[in-house]
């Protein structure tokens, strides 16, 4: 299922797999920066692991590729200002490294590319590097699905009405994202703030540079993770789980 873990025969047998979900590869895209006090740097990248990792159970055959854990920045209005730990690539660089990593398992005969992402500001140059490597490999197919593409609108209002949480919100390391790490990585999390400390930030839809102080916190929560618990993030990841792979079933047949 790993194929950094594979021999290079084991690779080569399980790229002639006969099961259904053999030729599918699954790459999990991340990112590494803030989620406030409360969630670890490389919250993006565990969460495309996991999810990652649960898609190729429920696909027979499908191959997990080594994780690409560096994304592109994300505008400090939404981390709540300039913090240490950011690690990231320019879009550029990012865009050539995924363009590489898919050509180079489409050459290999791996033409169902699904990449799974959790960084909102990866998807642009996914599809640039989508749209390069299907124009230049016949019969290559790259979905990229980020895991709240399939979480769904009822299930999310459903929880923005049990918790009093509003979904306007519940965005970068909110309550949801909140819940689910706490849920698939207990370990690296922190009890939860319930907003952020002092005044609340200023916050806008368009992006300005530098950030303005009235935009900025001191502990980077932009949003609330008030209601967040692992029960939570277990109904999420179940959920997001059965829809990703239904998803990839259609998509990828």
């Amino acid at each position: 299922m790993l194929l950094g873990e594979m021999t290079w025969p084991a690779f080569d047998d399980a790229t002639r797999d006969p099961a259904p979900g053999a030729g599918v590869v699954i790459v999990p895209v991340g990112a590494v920066e803030p989620h406030g006090p409360h969630l670890p740097l490389a919250a993006d990248t565990m969460i495309s692991d996991y999810f990652a990792g649960r898609l190729a159970r429920d696909l027979s055959g499908a191959l997990v590729a080594p994780t690409i854990g560096y994304g592109v920045a994300t505008p400090p209005q939404r981390l709540g200002g300039e913090f240490p730990g950011v690690l990231n690539l320019s879009g550029e660089v990012f865009t050539r490294l995924v363009t590489e990593v898919l050509t180079g398992l489409a050459c290999h005969g791996l033409r169902r590319l699904v990449v799974v992402n959790s960084a909102i500001d990866n998807i642009s140059f996914l599809c640039e590097a989508a749209r390069i490597v299907t124009a230049a490999v016949p019969g290559a197919r790259v979905m990229i699905v980020n895991w709240w593409d399939v979480v769904g609108e009822d299930f999310r209002d459903t929880l923005a009405a049990e918790t009093g949480v509003a979904r306007d919100v519940d965005h970068h390391a909110g309550m949801v994202e909140s819940s689910l790490v706490m849920h698939i990585a207990p370990r690296t999390t922190r009890p939860a703030p319930e907003g952020p400390a002092g005044c609340p930030p200023r916050r806008f839809t368009y992006h300005l540079f530098p950030l303005p102080a009235d935009a900025a916190t001191s502990d980077g929560v932009v949003y609330t993770a008030v209601g967040s618990s692992p029960a939570i993030g277990e109904r999420v990841a179940e959920q997001v789980a059965r829809r990703l792979a239904d998803a990839v079933r259609q998509e990828m047949r």
